[in-house]
């Protein structure tokens, strides 16, 4: 597992210096050879596609192909050119259309997100990494084959509305030329040609239990009351990847935060 504890204007140094890998379970994805993939730490911060580059890439077919290889190839260099986020006040109706932040901080949890077979982040909020969350596995469900994402929340509305749609916002805010063929109902989005899925649960052990996925994403177990250690055994249970983020909370996230510190 590798845990990272991190709070608002938190530099790239702090967030490195807050992690601490730990013995359950320290593993690579890509170190396995599974996929060719340019790591986000290897790629480039900044966005390179700007208006002018747009409108070149919109009017040529060997320049949408070419960047379409590479955003298959490329994780990060995909999210900061083209997901676009919808960036709310919680005081605020509505919100604007952003594209997703170069920030560094966010480089480098993208980055552990494709290195760390499981891993727990601590956070304060509005850091985007909800956002970062739910982007990950839209990238692996719409460029990679047969995977099956399970993306759990204290209720399915909230895995629905905070989760599964928000990538659906990023799906539908690419380019038409650059997004695969995707399938929308409650809970679930769907990509016929790759055979690969995300799908919304709700807490609960039983609920990652009846699903043999590539991947488990938890969001907010801190507020599952008292259901969050149920549900991360029984992911462990079912597959190799768990991604878990939460706000900082007390309860079973606190102590299970704590004594991973710890050790």
């Amino acid at each position: 597992m590798f845990v990272v504890v991190m709070g608002l204007g938190v530099s790239l140094a702090g967030c490195v210096a807050l992690s601490v890998a730990l013995p359950w379970l320290h593993d690579s994805l890509v170190s396995e050879n599974i996929f060719f993939m340019i790591l986000p730490l290897d790629s480039d911060l900044l966005p390179v596609v700007d208006y002018d580059y747009w409108q070149e890439i919109s009017a040529d077919p060997a320049m949408q192909s070419d960047e379409r290889i590479r955003c298959t190839q490329e994780p990060w260099y995909w999210l900061v050119n083209y997901a676009y986020t919808l960036r709310k006040d919680e005081n605020v109706e509505g919100g604007s259309v952003e594209r997703f932040p170069p920030d560094e901080y966010l480089r480098y949890i993208c980055h552990k997100w494709f290195t760390e077979k499981k891993l727990a982040v601590d956070k304060s909020r509005q850091m985007r990494m909800t956002w970062l969350f739910a982007a990950c596995p839209l990238w692996m469900s719409q460029y990679r084959k047969n995977e099956e994402w399970v993306c759990q929340s204290k209720k399915e509305q909230i895995a629905d509305k905070e989760i599964i749609r928000r990538a659906k916002f990023i799906w539908e805010k690419q380019p038409s030329w650059l997004k695969p063929q995707m399938k929308y109902s409650f809970c679930k989005m769907s990509f016929p040609t790759m055979n690969s899925t995300m799908i919304g649960i709700p807490k609960g052990g039983d609920q990652i239990r009846s699903f043999n996925p590539t991947g488990v994403f938890i969001d907010e177990g801190g507020f599952f009351e008292g259901e969050f250690e149920d549900c991360r055994t029984a992911a462990l249970a079912c597959c190799e990847q768990i991604k878990v983020v939460c706000t900082a909370n007390a309860g079973q996230w606190d102590d299970f935060i704590n004594d991973n510190m710890r050790n």
